[in-house]
């Protein structure tokens, strides 16, 4: 029987405005990085743990990932993911993501990417009031990533 794998996604907090500068390059505000504090807070509540911190390079992700962490005050390895931009392709992430070693695994992502991606993984449709806000965090788990392989487990959003 093969494991069942969990999967957190979580969009970046609320960042600078488009054309402020390149947009891999906008950063958090003030209230972006108090988004992503109350993300940890309501993981942490849950008790789960993370095995890996997949993160893709833009620098509003790479500022929620260390918040997150730094809010949950663990020690968990983390890795940049180009694979997880905003125009990240579902099929391609899921392949990658089932050759990982890991059980319990973390990205920080951006949308239109966060949303389509937790759509293609679940096996139903999502609840209607499910939507990936700033600094929102959904969890899947399944034995396979793929289309339509796993379950909708829960959703937060800070907003």
């Amino acid at each position: 029987m093969m494991k069942l794998k969990r999967l957190y996604v979580l969009r970046h907090g609320n960042a600078q405005p488009y054309g402020y500068d390149l947009d891999e390059r906008r950063e958090l505000t003030e209230l972006g990085v108090a988004e992503v504090k109350m993300a940890a807070l309501a993981f942490k509540s849950r008790a789960e743990t993370l095995d890996v911190v997949l993160v893709s390079p833009y620098v509003r992700a790479q500022q929620t990932a260390k918040v997150f962490l730094s809010s949950l005050d663990v020690s968990v390895e983390q890795q940049n993911c180009p694979l997880i931009t905003p125009d990240g392709r579902c099929m391609d992430v899921a392949l990658w993501l089932n050759e990982q070693p890991y059980e319990s695994i973390l990205l920080v992502t951006h949308q239109p990417f966060a949303h389509q991606f937790v759509d293609f993984l679940v096996d139903e449709p999502l609840p209607v009031s499910f939507a990936m806000t700033t600094a929102a965090l959904a969890s899947v788990e399944g034995e396979l990533f793929a289309n339509a392989c796993c379950q909708f487990r829960w959703s937060e959003s800070p907003s």
